[in-house]
Formats: C-alpha cells, structure tokens, sequence
C-alpha cells in the first residue's frame, strides 16, 4: 500500500467513527480545517492541513479543551475527508466572523470559534402600499483574499491561473411609461409581485495557492410576493434585504446592522470582515451600490415571459464598470 492510501485508509477509519468525528463541532472542523484520528485520554490526535496558521493550531487547543496533537495531511485527501464526516448532505457552517485580522489574538477568540455564528434578524418590514410594487436594482461586488497564503509575488495575474466564469441570468425589470415590464421567463405564474430585486455580481476569489484567481459574473432577480418570502439573501448571512419602506428604499441587515439604503448614494454599503476558513485567516470585502428604486402601482405591472432585453447599461453593470 502506498503512503498516499494508507493516509487515506486513515482518514476513512476516522470518517466512519461517529463518536470520534462527535468530538469537534462541524464549524471548528471545517473553521480549522482538522478531522479527529484518536482520542486517547485528553490527548486528541488530528489531521491538519500542511498550510495550517500555526497560531490557529494552538488556539485549537483551548477551543477543545483538550491537548492536541496535529499531523498533516494532503490538501485534497482532507478536504474529502471532511466533507464525508461533517458535510455528506451539502450542509454549511455559519462562520463566526470578527472585525480586525488579528482576531486569533482576542481574548474571547476561542469561544467565538466554537460555536457558529447566530444571525438575530428584524421582523421582514414590508410598509408600501398594498396596491404598489418596489423595483429595485443593486451591485454586488466581494473580494476574498487568504491572509495566510504567501503572494504570488507577480505584478499582474497569470492568464493561465485566472478563471472567469460569465452567467447571464434575467435583469429582471425595466420602467415602461407609468409602470414597468417585469422580465421573469417561466416564473411568471406567481402572481403579481410587491418586491422585485435584480443584483448585478461580481465574485473576486483570491484565496486559493498559487496565485489562481476565479471571477464570477452574474446577474440574478427574485421576487418577493409577501413578508414571509423575506429576507432575500445578498450575500448569506452578512447581507440581507429584509423589507422596503413606503418609498421604496431597501431595508438592508448588514454585518449585525439594520440600514436603510438610498438609490444614486455615492458611496455604497461597505463591509470588511475576517474568518477562519480550513485553517487559514480569510479577509472578505463586501460593497453593496443601489443603482435603482422605483414604486410602481401593481396595475400597471405587465409581466414579460421572456429574457430581458440587454443594454448598454445592463453589461456595464454587470462587469462593474462606469459607463463612459
């Protein structure tokens, strides 16, 4: 047998150990990026990734209350092998997040990160008119960069390591004399709605080794009919719209924050955070601009069961770019 089976012959026997997998929560396995081996007394044997931090790794000890002792395993074997034990059914972990990058060094580090984070939302806030509609239309632009990674040194992105993915989707609405024609093809059937969100997103992943970087476009619209189809997810957790008010102005929940957000604003909703992902401290920028927000009377919605037609504004916001 070889070393890479053996390893991986370990980890399995490991996986299917429930009681042993039992010993670390899912949000410190996945947040720490280790898979419990044995557990001899108070001595507990992990699997670590070989780009572990080390300061993580020894505030892991008091996460668990025990005396850790960490072996490395390869990148891919590990990363398998958690998502076996904790994440078989595509489930997520709420990360906790923190304000500043030398977060390992807070005081209350360690039972911030055994324990998911608990977003407390408000009651979905929906003070419009019964007969009227809010059309909205927002940017979404995030950067996800790996502290703990060492730069690639190049002054400009390696072509052959850069990738961008491009998903059109519908842009959603656009205003037609009194009213405005809703673009929703094979979901016209819902009824007429009272909130219509269209998020032009640009995703900017930097963190992964080598200097490999994935830019995602896309461009998504959903539809609130009623409070209860609220919050409409932004970005999970950390931005969320959870009503409008009787002029149509988004209501956004923002990092632990309620906020009230004009259309045209030169200055967008900003958010910078930290976490810790698989071992390493992650650093996401967040910017949220409202291009939009119009409140039309429902009468005078026609809704379209067909693509939106695109313009010379619709491409500039999709590729984040000022028109000129």
């Amino acid at each position: 047998m070889s070393g890479q089976a053996r390893r991986r012959s370990i980890l399995q026997a490991a996986v299917r150990d429930r009681e042993l997998v039992e010993q670390v929560p899912p949000v410190v396995a996945a947040g720490f990026g280790i898979l419990p081996l044995r557990r001899l007394g108070d001595v507990l044997t992990v699997a670590c990734l070989p780009r572990v931090n080390r300061q993580a790794l020894r505030l892991l000890r008091e996460v668990l209350g025990v005396e850790v002792v960490a072996t490395p395993f390869e990148e891919g074997l590990l990363h398998e092998a958690i998502r076996a034990a904790y994440f078989s059914g595509d489930e997520t972990v709420n990360y906790p997040t923190f304000t500043r990058s030398t977060f390992l060094e807070d005081p209350g580090a360690a039972d911030a990160l055994r324990a998911e984070k608990v977003e407390r939302l408000p009651a979905p806030a929906l003070a419009l008119a019964a007969d009227s509609a809010a059309l909205l239309t927002v940017s979404y632009r995030s950067q996800l960069r790996n502290l703990d990674l060492p730069p690639s040194g190049a002054a400009l992105p390696d072509p052959s390591r850069l990738r961008v993915d491009l998903e059109d989707d519908d842009a959603g609405w656009r205003r037609s004399g009194e009213g405005a024609a809703i673009h929703l093809p094979g979901r016209c059937g819902a009824g007429r709605p009272r909130i219509v969100l269209t998020e032009f997103r640009t995703s900017d992943y930097r963190h992964m080794g080598g200097g490999a970087r994935v830019v995602e476009h896309t461009v998504r619209t959903r539809v609130a009919h009623r409070p209860s189809d609220l919050p409409l997810v932004i970005h999970p957790t950390e931005v969320q719209l959870v009503g409008v008010d009787a002029e149509g102005r988004p209501l956004v929940h923002a990092y632990d924050a309620l906020r009230l957000l004009e259309a045209g604003s030169p200055q967008p909703l900003s958010l910078s955070y930290y976490f810790l992902s698989y071992g390493n401290r992650m650093h996401r920028t967040i910017h949220v601009r409202i291009h939009e927000t119009e409140v039309v009377p429902a009468d005078k919605l026609s809704m379209e069961d067909r693509p939106f037609p695109w313009g010379k504004e619709e491409f500039a916001r999709w590729f984040g770019v000022a028109r000129g």
